[in-house]
């Protein structure tokens, strides 16, 4: 098939049919200038949906002004205040004050269900809460077990099982080698890149039933906990993989989501590691987080999701 340009945005968006979509996939497996602009396009989409609130639909904006005309009618409240003052200008400053609040307890209003509607239009990936079934047995097959140098084929082949073996090209690095390799027992692959004098090591770590909690350092084989990483934001974000960081070592991280982490150590300076971790993290949380079309739930429905998120309930897939 020839580079399917078309296709390559509704294969992203999970909106293209299975016969489609196995058609793109395969032929990533074999085209590296499509696989690069297919992961500019996951950071893209990415780097939208954590900056950008979309605007709400018309049915939302018209909800937004019936809230607003309700809350006490502000705008005519104010207008009234403002002709009464000359009679009596203590009522009209309290009436005044009162357009004021009902006007912010309004916006306040919005802002809440605006941001439940944000929310509510994402959905966690199908293999968020575990890895993708046949990791394991896929790694096996392809690379033969534990302590095998992987070839481009290899590494592709990998690629169609689920794996991301990135490459991170958007920060001028390329793959220079692959092995197979376990940490803690789990199914891996070791990988160096290199790039403008600028090297990087990771280990991408997967299994069948999802990774342990807390994540395993590939360097080391042990819990980031008992290594002394902490977590560069304490706080769970939806759709994004966590961060740990080393108080005493910047050129080591680990990048972790509950279907796989990422061990990175990076040379010569912390901002080779920092160039590393965002661009992973990036291309994982365009793997977590995709966004459901408007049509596929009703406008309450979606809402009601998104309330749930911010109430700490999580978004079910």
């Amino acid at each position: 098939m020839r580079h399917p340009k078309r296709l390559l945005r509704e294969f992203l968006d999970d909106e293209a049919s299975p016969s489609r979509a196995a058609a793109v996939q395969a032929h990533l497996a074999r085209c590296s200038s499509c696989r690069a602009e297919a992961a500019r396009q996951r950071r893209s989409q990415s780097r939208q949906r954590s900056a950008d609130v979309p605007r709400p639909s018309p049915e939302l904006q018209e909800h937004f002004a019936r809230t607003a005309s309700s809350g006490g009618g502000a705008a005519h409240d104010y207008a009234g205040a403002h002709d009464y003052a000359g009679s009596d200008g203590g009522t009209g400053r309290r009436r005044r004050r009162g357009g004021i609040f009902a006007a912010g307890a309004a916006a306040a209003v919005g802002l809440v269900l605006s941001t439940a509607y944000l929310l509510g239009g994402w959905s966690l990936g199908p293999a968020l809460t575990t890895s993708a079934p046949g990791l394991a047995a896929g790694w096996s097959d392809v690379t033969g077990g534990e302590g095998s140098q992987l070839t481009a084929e290899q590494i592709d082949a990998l690629r169609t099982h689920g794996w991301a073996c990135p490459e991170l090209q958007a920060v001028g690095m390329s793959l220079v080698s692959a092995h197979s390799v376990r940490v803690d027992g789990q199914p891996a692959v070791l990988m160096k890149l290199e790039g403008n004098g600028r090297s990087v090591t990771v280990y991408e770590t997967r299994a069948d039933g999802g990774t342990p909690e807390p994540a395993v350092d590939g360097f080391s084989g042990h819990a980031v906990t008992d290594e002394g990483f902490v977590l560069r934001d304490e706080k769970r974000t939806l759709g994004r993989p966590q961060v740990w960081v080393h108080p005493q070592d910047s050129q080591h991280a680990v990048v972790s989501s509950p279907r796989v982490t990422y061990s990175i150590g990076a040379a010569p300076d912390h901002q080779v590691l920092e160039d590393a971790v965002s661009e992973i993290s990036l291309t994982e949380s365009s793997r977590l987080v995709r966004h459901v079309p408007d049509t596929a739930q009703g406008l309450w429905d979606r809402i009601q999701r998104g309330l749930s998120v911010m109430a700490g309930a999580g978004a079910s897939p």
